[in-house]
């Protein structure tokens, strides 16, 4: 059953990297994948809660930074726990002997894939901005996803690793949201 998921993993991994391969695609999903690291995405959603909500700021941003910290702790156990390779590294023999390409955007990355750090921070951030601009939840999450995508794309990560990565950003945030609403910190709803 392992072996089915992981191939399935696999032979998803190679459709995204290799099978979508073009010029535009490169720049859109280097974009997107720059989206989902902590320096761009914090500064940019501190000035999105500065401008529309500036006198929630520090709750918001407490949110927002809590759940990134504790999603990232939980992110750093798991891949030391699982150790699985990034897709170049644990392929190094067969590219090596040529039976496969791996389209590599920004610096080879070989060890520590699962899961996904870059997918925690996107989907923390789309659930922190969605339950507070819920009209807007829908974007917030399809930005997410391409952003998740963008790390297969770039041959950084397969897609359980984005899969995963996705899930402990969105949980840690519910969390998150519950404990704040519970001791009065969140007034949305």
């Amino acid at each position: 059953m392992l072996d089915t998921i992981l191939n399935f993993d696999k032979n998803l991994f190679f459709i995204i990297n290799n099978g979508w391969t073009n010029p535009l695609s490169d720049i859109l999903f280097a974009a997107l994948t720059l989206l989902g690291s902590d320096y761009v995405i914090i500064p940019l959603i501190a000035l999105i809660f500065y401008f529309f909500d500036r006198k929630n700021f520090k709750r918001n941003f407490t949110l927002l930074i809590s759940s990134l910290l504790i999603g990232g702790i939980l992110v750093h156990i798991l891949k030391e726990l699982v150790d699985r390779p990034r897709p170049l590294g644990g392929m190094e023999e067969l590219i090596k002997e040529g039976k496969v390409s791996i389209n590599v955007i920004f610096e080879p990355l070989l060890a520590a894939s699962f899961p996904s750090g870059h997918s925690q921070t996107i989907f923390t951030a789309a659930t922190v901005l969605g339950y507070i601009y819920k009209r807007y939840i829908g974007i917030f999450f399809l930005i997410a996803f391409l952003s998740g995508v963008s790390r297969i794309y770039v041959g950084a990560h397969y897609p359980l690793d984005v899969l995963a990565g996705g899930i402990i950003g969105v949980i840690v945030s519910i969390t998150m949201i519950f404990i704040f609403k519970r001791n009065g910190w969140v007034i949305y709803d």
